[in-house]
């Protein structure tokens, strides 16, 4: 069973590597970009779209959708990671304001989240329900985190998470890293 998942397409704070918030908006695509995404889309077995809540995940969804006039339903599972107080800022920025209350994070990110943020443990239970639903007609636009997150439930293991990376617009068959 092919499980297609999507990364949005890039935004400000993919290119000034900041955390960015549920509202931070997609970039312009270009024309050739655009076409582009929907032909790679168009090859795929599907019927309709899910996508995270995200602003940057909605209008990614957008284009494709208004491109093969496929349907988009809104999926609160794949949304990113929770990063709470680091949204908006750099690295740097959140660590000049917060300083040690990022330590227990820093220290151990699969059991501590930052402060009002999630931990990995807690997105790779929040992959697992959302692998256990999936379907294979559809195309789920998410979030680097959380598709990295999906790929650690199917292998079974959550520290693997930092193995991978997903570009803007890739598309990933999950099916490829079940056991």
């Amino acid at each position: 069973m092919a499980i297609y998942m999507i990364r949005h397409g890039k935004t400000m704070a993919n290119i000034k590597k900041y955390f960015g918030g549920e509202d931070e908006p997609l970039l312009s695509m270009d024309e050739g970009t655009r076409r582009d995404l929907i032909e790679r889309v168009g090859k795929l077995p599907i019927s309709r779209i899910e996508a995270s809540p995200y602003k940057r995940t909605r209008q990614t969804a957008e284009v494709i959708s208004r491109g093969l006039s496929i349907p988009i339903e809104i999926e609160p599972l794949i949304r990113e990671i929770g990063l709470g107080v680091l949204e908006g800022y750099t690295f740097e920025e959140a660590s000049e304001i917060y300083g040690d209350e990022l330590k227990p994070w820093l220290e151990d990110p699969y059991r501590e989240g930052p402060p009002e943020g999630e931990s990995l443990n807690d997105v790779y239970n929040r992959a697992e329900t959302f692998l256990k639903r999936v379907r294979e007609d559809t195309l789920y636009v998410s979030h680097d985190g959380f598709i990295r997150a999906a790929i650690s439930v199917l292998k079974k293991d959550i520290t693997q998470f930092f193995e991978w990376r997903i570009d803007n617009l890739e598309i990933v068959d999950l099916s490829a890293f079940a056991h």
